[in-house]
């Protein structure tokens, strides 16, 4: 009887899923444990990747063994940054997966608010909808009022 092979898995990352950089890269590199596949010299493997307001900034990837590395555009808007995968192994098992990374170029304000910052209100309270919200509820709240008064009136 033959072993099960295991899929393949992401080893590792440049950037590192998780890191803040702040220098934008030319390329993003992906290490999988095993070879990716290739059919007639063409990669069947996809990487996307989207800066922090959804918009692409990668470009042409390559697939040399086990690593497929992906260019990527200019992007001066910092912020998180998402990566998308899928690949296939050379045995032929496809695998999805996404990491992200950070983006906040030298000299510019960090992106994740400062604990003195004022806390946003409570959902309801003190908000432009928080009027909407509670004129809502009550009309909800009368409706069943009413609505249990003329069930009891027909018993």
């Amino acid at each position: 009887m033959t072993p099960a092979s295991a899929h393949t898995t992401l080893v590792s990352s440049s950037p590192a899923n998780g890191s803040l950089i702040s220098v934008w890269p030319s390329e993003i590199v992906l290490t999988f444990a095993e070879p990716l596949a290739t059919i007639s010299g063409s990669s069947v493997n996809q990487v996307t990747v989207t800066n922090a307001e959804a918009n692409d900034v990668g470009g042409k990837v390559t697939v040399n063994g086990e690593q497929i590395t992906v260019a990527t555009t200019e992007n001066a808007l910092p912020g998180p940054v998402l990566v998308n995968y899928r690949v296939a192994a050379s045995d032929g098992h496809v695998v999805e997966g996404e990491f992200t990374f950070s983006y906040q170029p030298t000299g510019t304000a960090n992106p994740t608010p400062s604990p003195t910052a004022s806390p946003a209100p409570a959902h309801g309270h003190n908000s432009p909808n928080g009027a909407i919200i509670k004129a809502s509820t009550g009309l909800v709240v009368l409706a069943l009022i009413i609505g249990i008064f003329s069930y009891r009136r027909k018993l």
